[in-house]
């Protein structure tokens, strides 16, 4: 097999794009076989996982970042049609495809929240996104998305051929190894700015699909009713992408007991992850949900929205709520925090819901996938 990945998003501060990828390219490194080559279209300095960098099989093409109508549009399009020797069985590209392609396009698709949720976007991003992804999708060779959850939906929404929609799964990454420096600089950063004392940690961006706001609301309640969480702070920690900022004025509202960080580094989030009692993520829309199955890897108890792909992800390893019922979400955290079977049950069971989610299991979905393209099928 010889696959083209399109990686360009490495390195583009686009969070869940850029984790998706890292997963796919670890996957295709633990499970090449002899006579496969895989080329990585990435900017010179992107960082790729170790499977990969690693990997004899693995060949970077290194390329610069464009704006993505200039990419799709006529970059990917001429480099497909110019391809030095033998062109790929397959380019894998990241939400829309190129516009033409003398290569079969496999197009990975993590959720549609921006076709049942559009108030939840600005008006440009909702235009192109609801415009060209179901066009891509319907004349791709193959659909590729995140969780079974995300497979259905595509399939029901675009009436796509569940033959040609494949579920390739998201890697939960093995925590890293950080030295006692790395580790106590970080959290003397973090103490700095708050992020101190027992707390319950949010992390990801503040797109308003992630229901940031309410999950302040339900834990200023929890804390206000609850007094073994007198002392206890909610860390929000992720930088917005769009929206009005509801989530600063309701933390306004609560001063003293929430902490917003903005955008953390590798380091900060690992130690994050590490010392949190526990984890909140009750977004009301996603296509997999990568930040619980984190938490899990390291001991941290979740609780989750009872929505979309979450329950998929979670199973019996969180604590599942009503994202819309700011008493459910409360209800939820004060479990989580305060009473010990609660949160060593989640703990316990966390551990083998995220080892579930390795490069193997990953580079065999996506392997299956690509090996039901045909040849002759070429986006034009």
């Amino acid at each position: 097999m010889q696959v083209l990945v399109d990686a360009t998003a490495l390195g583009s501060g686009l969070g869940g794009d850029e984790t998706m990828l890292r997963g796919l390219l670890s996957g295709l490194a633990v499970t090449a076989e002899p006579d496969d080559r895989i080329d990585v279209l990435a900017p010179a300095e992107a960082l790729l996982p170790v499977d990969a960098r690693r990997h004899p099989q693995v060949h970077l093409r290194a390329t610069s970042h464009l704006p993505g109508a200039a990419h799709f549009g006529a970059r990917l399009p001429s480099l497909l049609r110019r391809w030095p020797g033998a062109r790929p069985d397959a380019v894998v590209t990241v939400t829309h495809a190129p516009a033409s392609s003398a290569v079969p396009v496999a197009v990975m698709v993590q959720d549609l929240s921006f076709h049942h949720h559009p108030e939840h976007y600005p008006r440009a991003a909702r235009a192109r996104l609801r415009t060209l992804v179901p066009r891509q999708a319907r004349r791709a060779a193959a659909v590729l998305t995140v969780s079974e959850h995300a497979r259905a939906d595509l399939i029901a929404t675009y009436d796509l051929d569940p033959g040609r929609v494949h579920h390739v799964p998201n890697v939960v990454a093995r925590p890293p190894v950080l030295d006692d420096h790395q580790v106590a600089a970080a959290r003397a950063h973090l103490a700095a700015l708050g992020a101190e004392g027992p707390y319950l940690l949010y992390l990801g961006n503040l797109h308003p699909r992630k229901n940031v706001a309410a999950a302040i609301r339900a834990f200023t309640a929890a804390r206000a009713g609850t007094p073994a969480l007198a002392d206890h702070r909610l860390v929000i920690a992720g930088a917005r992408w769009w929206g009005a900022g509801e989530e600063r004025a309701v933390a306004e509202a609560a001063p003293g007991s929430v902490v917003l960080l903005g955008r953390v580094d590798d380091v900060e989030k690992e130690v994050l992850l590490r010392d949190a009692r526990a984890l909140v993520y009750v977004s009301l829309f996603e296509g997999f949900g990568l930040p619980p199955l984190e938490a899990m890897a390291r001991s941290t108890p979740v609780v989750a929205a009872r929505a979309t792909s979450l329950p998929e992800v979670c199973g019996d390893a969180a604590v599942l709520v009503d994202p819309h019922d700011v008493d459910d979400i409360a209800a939820g955290i004060v479990a989580v925090l305060t009473d010990d079977d609660v949160a060593d049950r989640c703990v316990a069971a966390g551990h083998g819901r995220a080892a579930a989610y390795r490069p193997e299991r990953t580079g065999a979905a996506l392997r299956h996938a690509l090996a039901s393209v045909p040849t002759a099928a070429v986006a034009s």
